[in-house]
């Protein structure tokens, strides 16, 4: 029975002479799938290099979730803010993340972008434990570090909610210190600086030990009558692409979305991804991971452009903010009517 067995087995081993016939079938199988690919409609998208937009890209691309979805995401490097516009104006890209006030300046110069939310304000005024400043009205006299410069939202927001909750003005009644994310951060590590409000990926990198987070941006928004999950950033292109492409278009909005749900949900992602994070220790991942899904997760607002049209009233009155439209609307279709992320 073994010899029998033997046998067999030997039987349904190809011959020599079915060898290149297994071959051929094998490279026609994947010269098949390779003109698949190549038939996929390709969505240039342009990306800071350090952007945390690769992360969502990186997972996107390990699972191929945007082949899966019938279109090939290929992301273009470019340096700074600035480069991503210019790029997506002279059509070099399809697709950039940026935030509306964008969209709506150049709406009403009577460019054709339009925008598809990804995600709402973050962040927060991060005080040192060592600094005294218990309440907003602790912050009279003291320097507070501002990344993004004067018009900052996030800053905007905070001299907004100091009015309000403390009759502060904080510009006159503080010290305000503008700087890079990067150097702000060790400037309050080093104490030069009591209190900062710096972007999200930042803030999460501080010590838990030292440090307290005195207000988010999301709890400063209700206090100022908006929503929450106001949205700030999303994916930002042209109607005039979007029209031609549609079904690009909405492979890639689900592919985004795909891939934020698993960085959401997934640990393993955040492990996975760690490399381009640069977390130094497992602790700070986390502390990123859980910054991440507070900006993008939540329920939608139900009217995204009037909440952006009430943000956009309280930025101008507070901070005569270049990015406003020069009539100081957020002009029809600056939010995409199409299909969301």
């Amino acid at each position: 029975m073994a010899e029998m067995d033997e046998r067999s087995k030997t039987s349904r081993r190809p011959g020599p002479r079915l060898w290149p016939f297994a071959l051929a079938l094998l490279l026609s199988a994947m010269v098949a799938a390779n003109a698949r690919a190549a038939d996929l409609p390709v969505v240039r998208v342009g990306v800071l290099k350090f952007g945390t937009v690769n992360w969502e890209l990186d997972v996107m691309r390990r699972h191929g979730l945007d082949r899966a979805r019938g279109v090939v995401v290929q992301p273009l490097e470019l340096a700074g803010k600035d480069g991503t516009a210019v790029a997506l104006q002279g059509g070099t890209v399809d697709v950039i993340l940026t935030d509306w006030l964008w969209v709506a300046r150049r709406r009403s110069l009577g460019g054709d972008f339009t925008f598809v939310p990804h995600s709402h304000a973050t962040g927060g005024l991060i005080v040192r434990a060592d600094s005294g400043i218990k309440t907003i009205a602790d912050l009279k006299g003291r320097k507070i570090g501002i990344a993004g410069g004067p018009v900052d939202k996030s800053w905007l927001v905070l001299r907004a909610y100091a009015k309000k909750t403390a009759g502060l003005d904080l510009v006159h009644d503080a010290e305000p210190v503008f700087a890079a994310p990067p150097l702000l951060l060790e400037t309050l590590k080093k104490g030069d600086i009591p209190a900062a409000i710096n972007f999200w990926q930042y803030n999460a990198r501080l010590p838990q030990q030292g440090y307290v987070e005195l207000v988010r941006v999301e709890d400063m928004l209700p206090a100022l009558g908006l929503p929450a999950q106001t949205p700030l950033l999303g994916w930002v292109f042209s109607e005039h692409w979007a029209a031609a492409h549609r079904a690009a278009l909405q492979g890639f909005l689900a592919a985004a979305k795909a891939a934020r749900d698993r960085l959401v949900a997934s640990p393993e992602e955040w492990r996975e991804i760690a490399p381009l994070v640069g977390a130094d220790s497992p602790a700070v991942l986390e502390r990123l991971r859980e910054a991440y899904r507070r900006g993008v997760a939540g329920g939608e607002v139900r009217d995204p452009a009037a909440a952006a049209q009430r943000l956009l009233d309280l930025l101008i009155s507070f901070g005569g903010i270049d990015e406003a439209p020069s009539d100081g609307r957020v002009p029809a279709g600056t939010f995409f009517a199409g299909i969301g992320s």
